[in-house]
Order: C-alpha cells, then sequence, then structure tokens
C-alpha cells in the first residue's frame, strides 16, 4: 500500500504528542488534550443509509443496536449525511468543529484533513492488515448463480494480477500472481459501494489490458443497492464494503478482494491526535455535542 509512507510520517509527527492521551484513552476512553474548548460545538458527519462504511463503522463503535429482531443504527439525527467519502473530507476541511469517517482509500496527502489514531493505533498496511487497528475490514465481490467465462476470468485476474493495483491504494489479500486471460468476449456490470468503485475503476482499466475485449461498467450507489442488485439480477457484480448479511450470504457467493481501514478524520484545526472507540460512539449517538467533553 503505498499510501503506508503517508500514514507512517503522520504517526511519526503526532507520537510525541499523543503517548500520554493514548494510554488514558486505552484505559479510560478519555483524553486530557489542550485547545479542545477553542473548538465549537461537535458537527459530525456521516454516510448515508445502505453505505457499507457506514455499517461497518456503526457495528465497530457500538452504534448499531441489536436489542430488536432488527439492527438499528443509533447515529445522531442531527449528523450531517454525506453520500460518498470524497464529500465527507470536503465537509471536515471547511469547518474546524467537524468530524467524518472514511475509507483509507479516500485519504491522500494532499486531502487537508488530519487522520486520528484510534485507541493509540494508527492506520497504515500493518495495522490494519493484522487487525490490530479498530477500524479494519474488507471488501467484496457478490454474485449470484454461476459465473460466465468472462466474469470468472475477471475475478481472477483481480485476486491476481490485480492485487498489484489493490496495494497501491489498500491492503491486498494476497501476493501479485501472474495472469493469462481466456479473452472471452463481452459485459459486465459491476455495481455498490462508493468505497470501493474508485479501485474497481482501477482494475477494470487494468484489466483491459489482458482482454481488450471485455467490457466492464462500473457504477455507483452503495454496498446494500448493489447486493441487492446482483440478487435481483440486476447487475452482474456487487461490491460491498461490509459483511454480508445472513440472507444475502444464502442468496450469493461472494470473494474477499482488498483489506481496508474506516479513518477517522478532523479539521486539521483541531488538536485531537488520538480517540477511543468509545468516545467515538458517543460523538456520533448525540451523548458527546460539545468537543471539551472530551476532556472529562
Amino acid at each position: 500500500m503505498k499510501r503506508k509512507v503517508v500514514f507512517i510520517m503522520a504517526a511519526a509527527l503526532i507520537a510525541g504528542t499523543c503517548l500520554y492521551a493514548c494510554a488514558d484513552n486505552e484505559q479510560t476512553g478519555r483524553s486530557n488534550v489542550e485547545g479542545l474548548d477553542k473548538l465549537a460545538e461537535v458537527k459530525a458527519i456521516a454516510r448515508e443509509e445502505g453505505s457499507g462504511t457506514r455499517a461497518v463503522f456503526a457495528q465497530l463503535t457500538g452504534l448499531e443496536s441489536s436489542a430488536s429482531e432488527t439492527a438499528s443504527d443509533m447515529t445522531r439525527d442531527d449528523a450531517k449525511i454525506e453520500e460518498s467519502g470524497e464529500s465527507v473530507l470536503e465537509a471536515v476541511k471547511e469547518d474546524s468543529s467537524a468530524i467524518g469517517y472514511v475509507s483509507a482509500g479516500t485519504v491522500d496527502s494532499n486531502s487537508e484533513v488530519k487522520t486520528l489514531s484510534v485507541n493509540g493505533v494508527f492506520p497504515d498496511e500493518d495495522t490494519i492488515e493484522n487487525g490490530k487497528y479498530p477500524l479494519s475490514r474488507s471488501f467484496y465481490l457478490a454474485y449470484s448463480g454461476k459465473l460466465s467465462d468472462l466474469e470468472r476470468d475477471f475475478l481472477e485476474y483481480v485476486k491476481g494480477a490485480g492485487q498489484a493495483i489493490v496495494a497501491e491504494d489498500f491492503v491486498a489479500i494476497g501476493s501479485e500472481t501472474s495472469f493469462l486471460s481466456y479473452k472471452s468476449s463481452g459485459k459486465i456490470k459491476i455495481e455498490g459501494s462508493t468505497s470501493v468503485a474508485p479501485l474497481m475503476k482501477k482494475l477494470a482499466e487494468d484489466y483491459s489490458t489482458y482482454n481488450p475485449g471485455a467490457e466492464i461498467i462500473v457504477e455507483e450507489s452503495d454496498s446494500t443497492r448493489g447486493l441487492t442488485a446482483a440478487i435481483q439480477g440486476e447487475c452482474d457484480l456487487a461490491m460491498a464494503s461490509r459483511e454480508l448479511e445472513s440472507y444475502e450470504k444464502e442468496l450469493l457467493s461472494y470473494d474477499m478482494i482488498a483489506k481496508d481501514g474506516i479513518l477517522i478524520t478532523v479539521n486539521k484545526e483541531n488538536p485531537l491526535q488520538d480517540i477511543s472507540i468509545g468516545q467515538l460512539k458517543d460523538i456520533y449517538d448525540g451523548t458527546v455535542k460539545e468537543w471539551e467533553q472530551l476532556n472529562k
């Protein structure tokens, strides 16, 4: 993952100021950071319902309540909703009091936001791959029924030679392997997660160099709509940035294609360097509405 260099540089810069806060976060879920009282009321930026990023974030932070038969997302009603990682980053960049969550593949050195460590662990290739970063997840391609020759060829490429493309922005699930296409012609329609879509477009473009006779169409919606489209036969492959629900697993086959981390981003004026899972839950369920509450 080429962004590992960016991650490590950022981690080194925050290490000196984060040590006491990280330790305190891990033990009590609280920190003691100067300057939080100068920020305005917390502006929570969230993704839309159906987003795989939102679903995983809610699950891993405890925002997802399973008290009833149908799990519910307890994200605060006044959260600002954005429909892509890019728009989340833009909202955070423009508001000193904002906080948002995005796929690691969305953040680069030009994003003009600050990435926080979580429970004292900064997201990089190693901590995401081994699961030490608390907000790690996987990307999937799912499909209904039997794969066509072209679909099978493309999936073999993604899990083999395509892992070199995966490793540019995410964590590969395995080493790059050689690939010899069967050069089946035809069209593949892929729909789903906005977090996976940029990666899929890169993979589709690279695959065309192996198989010029293939036409691959990538449409962005969200994980749930993509999986539903695959179940209903409206697309050939679905992109999912969350674990499949039990009923989805019964109706679809699926393959992991990459590992990712959900990054917590704040405005560069925010003095915070580290945040705990408990604090994230408190912010996004509305318990914490002022930044200085994190020091109490």
